[in-house]
């Protein structure tokens, strides 16, 4: 047994040097397939490239990224990304230009001729399948009506998004010394244009039938993607792979543009200038197995939670001018459906977290089941939060108080006024319309006054001459008296 073991250790052992030795001979590092963990920039053929998340475009690995390159034909991503932004419907009838015979020779084509007829999609997937120069310029006359101004749009859209290395030339990437790039900037292309969903449909076929009237008559044509990541049982064939595109020629070397998805991690991979065919299959697959590794499960729950402030508080109508928070409620979250489906989230990157939460706060919707008026007790019931990704993943929570909110008290009622007597009223006149009420009641309180008045005269009057009377009788008695003595 000890001697079996010596056996298959040197065995082993002779791989792994032979291997070694293979990739001396190549120019690069020797890598280890079964630990996709431990690859660097020095285990690539390519002289530039670069992985990056698809969602937030952080860089995941990257070796001479922002070095000036040639793109070759990955300038049709951009080519096919404003051919989308375009007004042209998919479902137009276009009639391809004479331009688009005007490419260099030795050029790869669809092909189409001048004068054919095919929708606009037939021809977007023909020309990005095939690489076709022809297709290419055939778009740009399209979409701006000639090939400089397309051109001119192409490095303004560049400019937009922030690529600093790229400067394009034509629409199709055939070689131009001022027609140049960087695996830096064809990332951040590469990333905005599969947010597009017909994008991102295009560059995921592996085959696709063009229908094309020539000459009056209608021909069918079988394109097949140059994509080998994309053709199921051929020997570079990557099932995650989801496009994107291929470029080659004798100053650019061979290059690939990449994407690939699994288990809800997605990645975009650039590789520039490889001397052999392969090697971008090689180095495009590393990468992709590289970057599955470089991510961390979150729940969709957790996420809601996370986010909370976008939709757990509520003003509540009617509170008590007391409440020490001004009315103002946070609900308790509980989540009750779909919290434990899984998000992959580039590990311990702030940018992919913030992203996360922003795709949860766009998919938010709240249902109060409830007026949000006082009282409120703790623990009660209040609706109902729901969110849904754009891939239709969902969770649902239920939204409770978290403490009481007491109503405002009643207004004290105002006092009643004294009622006029039913006699007083009617006796009264009414007063007419401007003189108020309040001068025709002075005008009823005044005959009383004036008949006390009155009586109190008559009685002052009746007091005075009772008065003299009585002196009248006091004279004539006094004077009978003194008639007597004399």
């Amino acid at each position: 047994m000890t001697r079996l073991v010596r056996i298959l250790a040197a065995a082993f052992a002779l791989i792994i040097t032979c291997s070694y030795i293979s990739s001396l001979a190549d120019g690069v590092a020797p890598y280890d397939q079964s630990n996709p963990q431990i690859l660097t920039a020095d285990h690539l053929y390519a002289k530039s490239a670069l992985l990056v998340d698809e969602r937030t475009g952080e860089e995941l690995l990257s070796k001479n990224a922002r070095v000036r390159m040639f793109p070759a034909s990955t300038t049709k991503i951009m080519t096919l990304l404003l051919a989308l932004e375009s007004d042209i419907p998919l479902d137009a009838q276009v009639t391809i230009p004479a331009q688009a015979a005007d490419i260099p020779e030795g050029s790869s084509v669809i092909p189409v001729k001048p004068g054919d007829v095919t929708s606009f999609e037939d021809l977007l997937y023909g020309f990005m399948l095939s690489s076709g120069n022809d297709g290419a310029n055939a778009i740009a006359i399209l979409t701006d009506g000639s090939i400089e101004a397309f051109v001119a749009r192409m490095n303004a859209r560049a400019q937009q998004l922030g690529c600093e290395g790229t400067h394009y030339v034509n629409a199709h990437g055939y070689h131009d010394a001022q027609h140049y790039t960087t695996a830096k900037d064809l990332a951040v292309i590469a990333c905005e244009a599969m947010k597009n969903p017909v994008f991102r449909k295009i560059v995921a076929a592996p085959t696709w039938t063009m229908h094309i009237m020539r000459a009056g008559a209608e021909v069918e044509q079988q394109i097949i993607s140059r994509n080998s990541l994309l053709q199921s049982g051929e020997k570079y064939y990557y099932p995650d792979c989801t496009g994107i595109k291929t470029g080659h020629h004798h100053k650019a070397g061979w290059c690939f543009v990449g994407s690939a998805q699994r288990d809800g991690k997605r990645v975009v991979c650039v590789v520039l200038d490889c001397e052999r065919e392969n090697d971008k299959w090689y180095d495009a697959a590393k990468l992709f197995e590289y970057g599955f590794t470089c991510y961390a499960p979150v729940t969709l729950g957790e996420l809601l939670l996370e986010a909370r402030d976008e939709y757990a508080a509520a003003t509540v109508d009617d509170a008590d001018p007391a409440d020490p928070q001004g009315g103002n409620l946070q609900m308790d979250v509980t989540v009750t459906q779909g919290g434990d489906q899984i998000l992959q989230l580039v590990a311990g990157s702030r940018a992919a977290r913030s992203e996360a939460l922003e795709r949860v706060s766009n998919g938010l919707s709240v249902q109060w089941d409830r007026e949000l008026t006082a009282p409120v007790t703790k623990g009660e019931h209040m609706g109902k939060v729901e969110v849904q990704l754009e891939d239709g993943t969902r969770a649902v929570a239920e939204l409770t108080a978290s403490r009481d909110v007491a109503v405002k008290p009643a207004p004290t009622p105002a006092p009643t006024p004294t009622p006029v007597p039913a006699e007083t009223a009617t006796a009264t006149p009414q007063a007419a319309p401007d003189e108020g009420e309040g001068k025709g009641t002075q005008k009823s309180g005044a005959l009383p006054i004036a008949i006390v008045a009155l009586l109190l005269l008559l009685g002052a009057a009746c007091a005075l001459l009772a008065l003299k009377l009585k002196g009248g009788r006091r004279r004539r008695r006094a004077r009978r008296r003194a008639r007597r003595r004399r």
